[in-house]
């Protein structure tokens, strides 16, 4: 059902209000939802409120397995996986643009999606992480490393968490990460999602040259097992004392052994990334 059909349902039970009067509460509703909401979205939730019932058909989606390259208006609902940090690139013509991608999963695959510019910056895409959305309108190729890739247009839609899907339909977010029992010392890199049950404080060393440096250790642990984190330099700032009882997903780990067995994780210059989660991991 388009907008236009939502509409013209509520005039014919509502013919006091005019067209121009809905469409100005569908798009508080979608200023008020700060983009995550859909106008089509946001005209359902109007109608609910007013206790107007709509029928909507089930919207025909393309499962991950199944694109192809060079479709167009795809529709795709996944699990949010992986959120990169937003890049700044300058184009031949020397445009400054922003870019960066996210990795959704359906149960039949993952693929990565680019957003450009607008959609780059228009969500708050960490905060998104491990939260199920509905892209809309989008497009199919592939990539400089020869996988498929969704990208985005002017007319693409992203809705998070659609009313009329299961999220326990999509695999969870503990499916793309390394269980802490599991964890080896002849593994070189790792992701994991954990509880941060306890923080130590910063401890400061010098360096050879006289610099200073920075280490923090990190209780990390999640359902099969804990692990010590140890947060170096820069590092060392972003999880604090404050952070304790907060979940987290880190990416980009290097595992080291101790001479006792023990097995730890670090931090990687540059390739470490840290995201704190809203609420417990799907799969926790």
């Amino acid at each position: 059902m388009t907008l236009e059909d939502i509409i013209a349902k509520i005039i014919s039970v509502k013919p006091s209000l005019s067209r121009k009067e809905i469409l100005s509460m569908i798009e508080a509703k979608v200023k008020s939802a700060k983009g995550f909401l859909t106008m089509e979205s946001a005209a359902l939730s109007l109608a609910a409120e007013m206790g107007i019932k709509i029928e909507t058909r089930f919207r025909h989606e393309t499962r991950i397995k199944d694109l192809i390259s060079g479709l167009s208006d795809v529709t795709i609902t996944g699990r949010i996986i992986r959120v990169s940090p937003p890049q700044k690139l300058i184009r031949q013509d020397g445009e400054e643009v922003v870019k960066r991608d996210i990795l959704i999963a359906d149960k039949t695959g993952v693929i990565k999606v680019n957003l450009w510019d607008n959609w780059a910056e228009s969500l708050p895409w960490d905060h998104l992480l491990d939260r199920v959305v509905r892209i809309s309108h989008a497009s199919v190729r592939r990539g400089t490393g020869g996988a498929l890739e969704l990208n985005l247009s002017l007319r693409s839609e992203i809705e998070v968490e659609p009313k009329d899907v299961k999220l326990e339909d999509y695999p969870p977010i503990t499916s793309f990460v390394s269980k802490i029992n599991e964890i080896t010392g002849n593994m070189r890199e790792v992701n994991v999602v954990g509880f941060i049950e306890r923080v130590h404080q910063i401890v400061t060393f010098k360096r050879q040259g006289y610099s200073e440096g920075k280490i923090r250790r990190i209780e990390l642990k999640d359902y099969t097992g804990k692990i010590i984190l140890v947060l170096w330099n820069a590092y060392a700032d972003i999880i604090s004392e404050n952070h304790a009882g907060k979940y987290v997903m880190l990416t980009g780990l290097k595992v080291k052994q101790r001479f006792d067995g023990q097995i730890e994780l670090h931090t990687k210059d540059n390739k470490t990334k840290i995201v704190f989660l809203e609420k417990k991991p799907s799969g926790f």
